[in-house]
């Protein structure tokens, strides 16, 4: 849970240490079906925001279900529910199950013996109860979701990778629209395919995770990176760091001519020296593609690790199914 504060909130934060918040509203989406080749975590939370808009879910908390999320690995549903605040909700949230007992299982700091045995019964009565009722229910179906990449200066600016770019988005008008183009340099019903690109950032609190260097590297071995293409990956804290090099996977990362920087925010959100260049395209795993978000003048395409590393060894935004084995 995070809360972003304003002046009025520090003064109320710093003289209290409490923050006032009106209980939010109950959002419920649901995906059922199958995931298919190539689709991970990352893009169904795009595909949802691209449907939603960045303000759909504004004032609700979002608890997602259906045998997608169920099938997912628990650092999937990590990226999901971080995702979540860019449709402008209060939060995200997925049923514990068994998938989530056995992450926690023999983690530093999990109860332990009987305390474990506790808290499992606990947690088993978390779900929401069958017949609850929500403020908003929504329904989507795996089979419509493809790899998604954006196009333009916010989350929800998104398209399926096979799809052109649209001239319209919801809750956008045309000047914002014809805005957004010309900082992209990108016109409306234009392929997204094959668009060259300069950068390529895997990394941030969305896709840091050790399964997200994993899937990369598997991609990756064997491979080079495109010459005139940069190629960040970015651990998300030194423990994914260290899990990677006990893993080998920062040797296929070298070999691919990819450089692993120092774990944190990195070019996310333009830290240190990890900036983009005015007018440079990057392809980034990161949650946010605001004007000027990877540096002064970046243009930003959102996606998943798997594209990311698709655009990595070609140089270009490919649908990286056409690519995998």
């Amino acid at each position: 849970l995070a809360h972003g504060i304003g002046t009025s909130e520090v003064e109320m934060v710093l003289s209290t240490q409490c923050i006032m918040q009106p209980k939010p509203k109950k959002m419920r989406i649901t995906v059922d079906g199958e995931l298919g080749f190539g689709v991970t975590p990352k893009d169904v939370a795009l595909f949802i925001i691209s449907k939603l808009t960045t303000s759909g879910a504004t004032g609700h908390f979002v608890e997602y279900a259906g045998e997608v999320f169920e099938n997912m690995s628990m650092e999937g549903r990590m990226t999901v529910c971080n995702m979540s605040i860019e449709m402008g909700a209060r939060g995200g949230m997925i049923a514990p199950d068994e998938t989530t007992f056995q992450y926690i299982k023999g983690r530093p700091h999990a109860p332990q013996g009987e305390d474990w045995e506790a808290a499992l019964a606990y947690w088993k009565s978390l779900p929401t109860d069958e017949g609850a009722s929500y403020d908003k229910v929504l329904r989507f179906d795996a089979d419509d979701i493809q790899p998604m990449v954006t196009y333009g200066t916010n989350p929800g600016m998104g398209v399926r990778i096979s799809d052109p770019v649209p001239a319209s988005a919801p809750n956008m008008g045309p000047a914002d629209m014809e805005k957004a183009f010309n900082y992209m340099g990108i016109r409306p019903g234009e392929s997204l395919l094959g668009k060259k690109i300069d950068y390529v950032f895997i990394g941030s609190c969305t896709n840091s995770r050790i399964e997200d260097l994993r899937m990369v590297a598997e991609f990756v071995k064997g491979r080079k990176k495109a010459p005139d293409v940069n190629v960040w990956i970015v651990p998300g804290s030194k423990q994914v760091e260290e899990q990677a090099k006990a893993e080998g996977l920062d040797k296929i990362f070298e070999e691919a001519g990819f450089e692993l920087r120092q774990p944190g925010c990195s070019a996310c959100l333009a830290m240190n020296e990890d900036k983009v260049p005015a007018g440079k395209y990057c392809v980034s795993t990161s949650n946010r593609n605001f004007e000027g978000r990877q540096g002064p003048g970046s243009r930003t395409f959102l996606a998943s690790p798997l594209t990311a590393a698709a655009a990595a060894v070609t140089g270009r935004i490919e649908d990286v199914r056409q690519l995998m084995n």
